[in-house]
């Protein structure tokens, strides 16, 4: 288990705001009158996307953020190199299910904020011009400065292709708390949806966490805007929680966690490690996710209810646990095919070594 893992699975891989939603459901889709989403369907059989022992002999794969297309695309936390506990981030190319490549474009060098751990990827097309070129690609992703569960801070690299190369902003985006110590948890686990991708706006979704106790994690919101050449954070809120359950039916708290926007219902999918963590070792990723919806208008405010949709646990994949979870998104962080959700989770045994069975698979449901 990677120490990054460990800091993850601890803690853990919208009024005025409204007009913006509209403006990306304005570029993107024929707006239909939006409803709610209240039912899903029965996940598939799942479809194994990539196992690490693909390129290493021993390694790890978690965490990941899909784009489909006629080639699929998938960035993951993946271990450095065989039997290394270090996370870089990896894009394996996947033609169907043939492996086309996966390699490193993502990782801790140096002595900077980022210089030991990277991980948590969540890719998104958006215009910024920075020093001036121009990108239009980010790449938002975690990390630290240290081999430790601590001082996570949220930083983006750019490209002009989705395959790369990335080049990073050299200052975090969502910087650590200056006012905790460095050996807290912080910041981390990034998720975004572009908001306006010609404007250089995005929604950023994050989690923090700055105890020892993993239930004070939160989940939190903002806009990010590169109109200026640098990135500016405005509307920040935490995002409430009412509504989420854990697995005895209680009130819940939310991280590691990934979201999809569907322009046609104006809902926001939230599906994230459901808790409480087991008892049985690894202890620190959960047993099973759980799927969730709420309103745009709700999810943009910091108000309102989820509606627990479905979970996904040892009934569906089979293996002990079930974590770190992702949806296929567009690079826009929307639905692919609005008639379905296509869940991304990881998979793995229990101890001893089960950090080195983490798998990536895919299964669907109807919507």
């Amino acid at each position: 288990m990677s120490e990054n893992e460990k800091r993850r699975s601890g803690r853990r891989r919208i009024g005025g705001w409204r007009p913006a939603a509209a403006v990306l459901i304005g570029m993107l889709v024929a707006v239909s009158v939006p409803t709610t989403a209240t039912a899903i369907g029965s996940w598939s059989t799942p479809s194994l996307v990539y196992t690490p022992t693909s390129v290493q002999t021993t390694g790890y794969s978690y965490a990941p953020d899909l784009i489909p297309g006629t080639t699929n695309r998938m960035w993951s936390c993946h271990s450095r190199t065989s039997g290394t506990v270090r996370d870089d981030i990896f894009e394996t190319k996947l033609n169907g299910a043939t492996l086309v490549s996966s390699a490193s474009v993502l990782s801790g060098t140096g002595t900077g904020w980022d210089s030991f751990h990277n991980c948590d990827p969540s890719v998104v097309a958006v215009n910024a011009t920075i020093a001036g070129t121009a990108f239009s690609y980010a790449m938002f992703y975690t990390g630290n400065d240290a081999d430790c569960s601590c001082h996570n801070q949220i930083g983006v690299a750019f490209a002009t292709s989705l395959d790369g190369p990335w080049t990073k902003y050299p200052s975090p985006v969502i910087a650590f708390d200056p006012a905790q110590p460095t050996t807290q948890w912080g910041a981390g686990q990034p998720s975004a949806t572009s908001v306006d991708p010609a404007a250089g706006t995005v929604v950023l979704t994050w989690t923090s966490g700055y105890t020892s106790t993993p239930s004070d994690s939160k989940g939190n919101f903002a806009q990010i805007s590169f109109a200026t050449g640098a990135p500016v954070v405005s509307s920040r809120h935490q995002i409430q929680t009412t509504g989420l359950t854990d697995s005895t039916g209680a009130a819940d708290y939310l991280n590691n966690f990934d979201i999809a926007y569907s322009p046609t219902r104006d809902v926001f999918f939230l599906i994230r490690e459901a808790h409480p963590y087991p008892t049985s070792n690894p202890n620190y990723i959960s047993s099973s996710v759980q799927v969730d919806s709420i309103s745009g208008s709700a999810m943009w405010s910091g108000t309102g209810n989820w509606t627990v949709l479905s979970s996904i646990g040892s009934g569906v994949t089979g293996y002990a646990r079930t974590h770190n979870p992702g949806f296929a998104r567009t690079v826009y962080g929307t639905l692919p095919d609005e008639s379905k959700l296509t869940a991304l989770v990881t998979t793995s045994t229990l101890d001893p070594n089960s950090l080195w069975s983490y798998r990536v698979w895919s299964t669907t449901a109807t919507l």
